[in-house]
């Protein structure tokens, strides 16, 4: 936690008494005051659908409030649009990075700011500059590398760049470790307390309580629109917080009973390999088993194989060597809609991209893996009656927040979007399901849901492989973890009592054991904890 910096006496930005109603009639942010002090960073806490990013919208322009007003060192503030708050010195930096993919990271950083010479730009001032201002703050990365083949980190450091290069004193970041691996995370907060201590103030939009209670100097939790709570971090503590963000006692994560080892695997992977476009090896060759009943789970830093590896068990993206299977039937190597057909289901790790068509409608959606079967399909023709019938189903077993099947997915919040997917996933009983980062960018409450039914096909006799970031999630889920490092298992542990600071010398790549195999029969890493 941050010690606690000398509060001065009249805030540098305010809301005062802010509403805002959206056209439809969802009224979004409620009465809401709360003020933001100099030089430090300042939380706004609350669930998907609390209302945090309109006030984030309002803060920068995007949206305007329906009443009340705004305040900069206690002048009234008027911000009509995005611009209008660049100028008064406020930068945005988004939860998915917005970069040009083939720019430079120089050219991202500078664009519409670009220093000229000549009545041309001056491009090498421009990479003097931004790699002037990366090494400031602690920020480092290539100006001259391609934005489109950076990690999603470095993207993200870019983003914030942008925003210091055009002056930003006061830098809004939305839900920022979203996207991020742990030692990222860990990362970007060392770089926000060296920008605080080069005078800059943070706004941090989150629902992570850890994380806040970790980095957060001031909070304000908003609760349907309404603030619920807000204070001082150093005198709440994380408990106290849940309360505030979900209005009752913080649900726990779901109970795993421990699974008996068998010799019998569900689905068993032997030597599975994949290569890069140009050839370079990519994966493995890597060997896993999964048991009925039982969750795997794959730890890594963010970039090591896991997301290939689920795209190669769903048959995105070609095998070069090696075989899985799922009770006995052989499934890599083909096609997707064949290796659903085997009893393989997916949740993807970028939703918005994968997972979901957010112009298409719930029902459209739920059905899309499956709308060639009975009963959504008959004879080539979709069954309409059957499609409703089916996606109500769905949305009342997951606990979707919709008024009707037909609304557009993408109108719902991250954790009921999720849901959606989960549903749809599920509902066929699938003998695998490859879960990547299933709780990514939801609320405490909507993971909870969502860890529930992970927890729930799995006492059904389902194998989940389970690839996630979330390290709290990990452990507590998982029957055995197994670690990944540059495509390859580095370590297999027994998950009951598996501690972060064991895994995390294996994920860093400081240890690592050789020719692991994280099957049924094979002894755990020596540090781990004995069968």
């Amino acid at each position: 936690m941050n010690p606690a910096k000398p509060t001065q006496n009249a805030p540098l930005l305010e809301l005062q008494h802010v509403s805002k109603v959206y056209p439809n009639g969802t009224l979004a942010s409620d009465d809401v005051s709360l003020a933001i002090h100099a030089g430090e960073i300042h939380a706004i806490v609350g669930e998907n659908g609390a209302g945090k990013s309109t006030v984030m919208k309002m803060l920068y322009g995007q949206e305007q409030p329906g009443s009340g007003h705004l305040r900069m060192q206690g002048q009234m503030l008027h911000l009509p649009n995005p611009a209008a708050a660049i100028a008064a010195g406020i930068g945005l930096v988004p939860q998915h990075p917005q970069l040009l993919p083939s720019f430079s990271v120089a050219d991202n950083i500078v664009l519409g700011a670009e220093p000229m010479r000549g009545g041309r730009i001056d491009r090498r001032a421009a990479v003097q500059q931004v790699r002037a201002l990366s090494r400031r703050f602690g920020l480092e990365v290539d100006p001259q590398a391609r934005a489109g083949e950076l990690a999603i980190g470095m993207q993200q450091r870019v983003e914030i760049l942008k925003a210091l290069f055009r002056g930003a004193r006061i830098l809004l970041l939305d839900e920022p470790t979203a996207v991020l691996a742990a030692q990222e995370a860990q990362a970007l907060f060392d770089a926000l307390r060296s920008m605080v201590a080069e005078g800059l103030t943070v706004v941090l939009i989150s629902h992570k309580t850890r994380e806040v209670c970790a980095i957060a100097d001031r909070f304000t939790v908003l609760r349907r629109g309404r603030v619920s709570g807000a204070g001082m971090m150093r005198d709440t503590s994380p408990t106290e917080l849940g309360h505030m963000i979900v209005g009752a006692a913080a649900m726990p994560l779901p109970l795993r009973p421990s699974v008996t080892r068998t010799g019998v695997p569900l689905v068993s992977v032997r030597g599975l390999q994949a290569r890069h476009a140009d050839g370079r090896q990519a994966l493995g060759p890597l060997s896993f088993d999964i048991a009925a009943g039982e969750i795997l789970g794959i730890a890594g830093v963010e970039g090591n194989g896991q997301d290939l590896l689920a795209r190669v068990l769903l048959g995105q993206h070609p095998t070069q060597g090696g075989q899985a299977s799922v009770d006995g039937r052989r499934f890599s190597g083909l096609d997707v809609r064949a290796v659903r057909s085997c009893g393989v289901a997916a949740i993807a790790e970028d939703r918005l991209h994968d997972g979901v068509a957010v112009n298409m409608s719930i029902a459209d959606n739920l059905i899309a893996t499956r709308y060639h079967q009975r009963p959504l399909s008959r004879r080539g023709w979709l069954d309409i009656a059957a499609i409703g019938a089916a996606a109500r189903q769905v949305i009342e077993r997951c606990g979707v927040k919709a008024a009707s099947a037909q609304d557009l997915i993408g109108t719902l919040s991250g954790g009921n979007m999720q849901k959606v997917v989960l549903g749809r996933e599920t509902a066929g009983a699938p003998r695998l399901l490859i879960a990547s980062q299933p709780t990514r960018g939801v609320d405490m409450g909507a993971a909870r849901s969502l860890q529930t039914q992970l927890v729930a096909l799995c006492q059904a006799g389902s194998a989940v492989l389970l690839i996630s970031a979330d390290l709290d999630e990990l452990l507590s889920l998982s029957d055995r973890v197994a670690v990944m490092a540059g495509g390859e298992l580095v370590a297999h542990f027994c998950g009951q009592d598996l501690a972060v600071e064991t895994l995390g010398p294996y994920m860093t790549g400081s240890h690592r054991q050789d020719n692991v195999a994280a099957t049924l029969d094979a002894p755990f890493t020596a540090s781990g904890v004995a069968s």
